[in-house]
């Protein structure tokens, strides 16, 4: 019997009808001419053999992204803004076969036109979250802010991963308001987060998504570097080790919050992901050519547990220089508060 063409769109197969479990009808003769040849079928054959071949047509579907050269990728932007060229990778369809509909697809096609011989499966389309389209305008990687933290420890770094999976790839369109609260959601035990040290009511203790301040801490930094809007930011009563006084960035569930805009005139990505100890969020953008980003951090010991911090950061167009944040930050704390304790 002759060959069929079974395709998804990306591949074919080429099956002959009798490998689909088809046979000549009683009664007909193989002689007679194709267009009056009739078959019967065993479906059970035609559901195993495209059950087959359904791993081949299965893909997961793939965001689109932006993604940096190789030789930047690891580079530092602590002493300022250095925008790095970026490039799109394009978004991909996911796609299932669905065995019955093809099934009944096949059959029929084949019983309709006994000569036949391309026939297209039903795939079931698996839609993406985040298309080219949706990131046009980005061209460069704008801030990269790296902080680390202590792997054995392993219920805040449980929380910590937990909470940048969460908030890895998103996009911010201009105007948007991106806020960690709203995109983390709660911080419970039954949504995958860990036990950490938490700082309440001038004492430390263990909860429930301890850790999540050096997540928010970090996109903190690297929002400054990159030159956007700081629109809610709350400060630690005491100083925290991953990052200098007023750098940090303290979350609480139903009462702090920090939330940067996008206030470019492009969407801006938010990539977030950790190694073994380290906390990586890059933010990609619109380039702004001639412009100049710098984050001036200063840091006093008063006293025992008492310290002074303060960020400004700097926008230099053309050599004129604009000071478009500043925080200052003081933390004077009690032994209840020592991490040594």
């Amino acid at each position: 019997m002759d060959k069929l063409e079974l395709g998804d769109g990306r591949q074919v197969w080429h099956p002959s009808r009798l490998q689909l479990g088809f046979r000549l009808a009683p009664g007909i003769d193989p002689n007679s001419p194709a267009s009056t040849v009739r078959f019967v079928v065993d479906r059970s054959v035609v559901v195993s053999y495209l059950t087959g071949i359904a791993p081949y047509v299965r893909r997961s579907s793939v965001n689109a992204e932006p993604v940096v050269f190789s030789k930047y990728r690891n580079t530092d932007l602590h002493g300022g803004n250095h925008q790095v060229p970026a490039k799109i990778l394009p978004s991909r369809e996911g796609a299932a076969l669905e065995i019955d509909p093809a099934a009944d697809t096949v059959i029929n096609a084949v019983n309709l036109d006994p000569t036949i011989v391309h026939i297209v499966l039903p795939v079931r389309k698996a839609p993406v979250r985040i298309t080219g389209e949706s990131l046009a305008g980005i061209d460069c990687r704008i801030a990269r802010f790296v902080t680390r933290f202590n792997a054995g420890d392993v219920g805040r770094t449980k929380t910590v991963r937990r909470a940048i999976n969460l908030l890895d790839r998103h996009v911010v369109q201009p105007g948007g308001i991106f806020s960690v609260n709203q995109e983390v959601g709660e911080r419970t035990i039954a949504r995958g987060f860990g036990m950490g040290h938490v700082f309440v009511d001038g004492k430390m203790k263990e909860d429930v998504g301890g850790g999540m301040c050096q997540v928010a801490s970090t996109l903190f930094n690297a929002a400054l570097l990159g030159n956007l809007k700081i629109v809610e930011r709350f400060q630690h009563v005491r100083t925290v080790p991953y990052v200098k006084a007023g750098s940090d960035a303290t979350v609480w569930w139903g009462k702090k919050d920090f939330k940067l805009q996008n206030d470019t005139t492009a969407p801006i990505y938010i990539s977030y992901r950790t190694t073994r100890s380290q906390a990586i969020c890059e933010i990609f953008g619109k380039s702004t050519p001639g412009v100049k980003v710098s984050v001036l951090t200063y840091q006093k010991r008063n006293a025992d547990r008492d310290y002074s911090g303060s960020v400004t950061r700097y926008m230099k167009v053309n050599g004129v220089a604009t000071k478009t944040y500043e925080s200052h930050s003081r933390y004077k704390w009690t032994p209840a508060l020592d991490f040594s304790r």
